[in-house]
């Protein structure tokens, strides 16, 4: 059960998620790197026919495409490890600055990697919560938790009565309970709110 005012993050299945989808190009690149490292007399024996011309035999040809090869491959090596780490940093960022508190009277989310936001939405503004998951997202173990909620009533001049949060990914347990808790509240406020109604129209103040 999630605790009340203590923050919270997304979940370790969400970390891996954010982590994966940070670093796939760099995981590329790395593998690109060591098959070409590891391929290169290959490469160059299979090139030096086609390429003899640089050099007056096919050996020397092998020997320079080879070491061409292994020239590129460093260099790609070196760009995979430099995309690795900053995308590493992104993904732990953005996953240790994206929490959530469930407070007494409503939900609080901060999230951002350099400029952190802080929102808070009351449980009487929450009209619906839902949970979503893919193929790829059950793989994962994570799911899109949707909550709906009312806007204010400038916003609902304006024709913008609604407002989605959304958390995308967040581990399927913990969207599963956050879910359950939130609409336990919104129950909760709304039989409070309709016996208060019932009790004032049983017991009406008489005005003078």
């Amino acid at each position: 059960m999630i605790p009340t005012n203590v923050e919270q993050r997304l979940g370790r299945h969400t970390w891996l998620l954010l982590l994966a989808k940070k670093t796939t190009t760099s995981i590329g690149l790395l593998l690109l790197a060591v098959i070409l490292g590891s391929a290169k007399d290959f490469i160059g024996q299979g090139l030096s026919g086609i390429f003899s011309f640089v050099a007056k035999d096919t050996v020397t040809a092998s020997h320079v495409i080879s070491s061409s090869v292994s020239f590129i491959a460093v260099v790609i090596l070196v760009i995979a490890v430099i995309m690795f780490i900053i995308g590493y940093t992104i993904a732990r960022m953005h996953f240790r600055n994206y929490t959530f508190t469930l407070e007494e009277f409503g939900l609080k989310l901060k999230k951002g990697i350099f400029d952190i936001k802080e929102v808070s939405i009351p449980y009487r503004q929450i009209q619906s919560v839902d949970v979503a998951r893919t193929v790829a997202y059950q793989m994962f173990g994570v799911s899109r938790l949707i909550i709906m909620t009312a806007g204010d009533d400038d916003a609902k001049q304006k024709g913008g009565a609604e407002n989605d949060t959304i958390f995308d990914p967040i581990d399927a347990d913990i969207a599963e309970e956050i879910r359950v808790m939130l609409q336990r509240r919104i129950g909760v406020q709304v039989v409070e709110s309709d016996t208060r109604a019932d009790m004032e129209t049983a017991n009406p103040v008489s005005k003078s």
